[in-house]
């Protein structure tokens, strides 16, 4: 090989080194920026994943306090619906209670009319039997044909006797002897107002008196025997 040749030969070969020594650093930059690339891809993807992850806790910190938020909610709508039964309850009880105070009112009410009116129909009752007119027994004793029985007024029994005006009084001769019922005294006579005549034993005899007034009475027979009736 001419000199010229090996030169020639040398300059290619250089040629040749340089354009391998630039292909391979191209190929090195070219590694270097698809490195470049897939570290900044990484990156960007490490920075969504991060972003995704805060979204995530942010969706869930949100769905926790909506699920507290409607918990406190509920509750207070229980506590509401409590309070609610609770009055319902409490209004429940006083109106049964004024109801039944109502009630009992009403029956102490119904009770006391009922006993006033059973008071006044007694009342009324007894009017009317004090003013119907009546009979009152007096008896003429035993043993009063003998004088004695004037010492202690008990010729007659009762002696004394006060009526209404149309009242009755009848004498029982219990004795075993006869007497009359003569109004008037001894001392004056009879008065002629009721005069029994002779009244033997175990007989009656009444009279009406329909005046007010004072009646005194005797027995003709035994004049010690005495007795008297007022009349209202």
């Amino acid at each position: 090989m001419t000199k010229p040749q090996h030169k020639q030969q040398l300059h290619k070969a250089a040629a040749t080194d340089a354009a391998a020594d630039k292909a391979a650093a191209q190929a090195a930059a070219d590694k270097a920026a698809a490195q470049a690339a897939a570290d900044k891809a990484a990156a960007q993807a490490a920075a969504t994943d991060a972003a995704a992850d805060k979204a995530a806790a942010q969706a869930a910190a949100d769905k926790a306090a909506a699920q507290a938020a409607a918990d406190k909610a509920a509750a207070q709508a229980a506590a509401t619906d409590a309070a609610a039964d609770k009055a319902a309850a409490q209004a429940a009880a006083d109106k049964a209670a004024a109801q039944a105070a109502a009630d009992k009112a009403a029956a102490q009410a119904a009770a006391d009319k009922a006993a006033a009116q059973a008071a006044a129909d007694k009342a009324a009752a007894q009017a009317a039997a004090d003013a119907a007119p009546k009979t009152v027994i007096v008896d003429i004793p035993i043993g009063t044909a003998v004088p004695g029985c004037e010492t202690t007024n008990a010729c007659f029994s009762p002696a004394m006797v006060s009526i209404n005006a149309g009242d009755t009084v009848e004498w029982a001769n219990i004795d075993t002897a006869a007497h009359t019922v003569t109004g008037g005294s001894p001392a004056m006579g009879p008065s002629g107002v009721f005069d029994s005549s002779l009244l033997m034993a175990s007989a009656n005899y009444a009279f009406t008196f329909d005046e007010a007034g004072s009646y005194d009475y005797f027995c003709m027979v035994h004049p010690w025997m005495v007795g008297s009736v007022s009349v209202n």
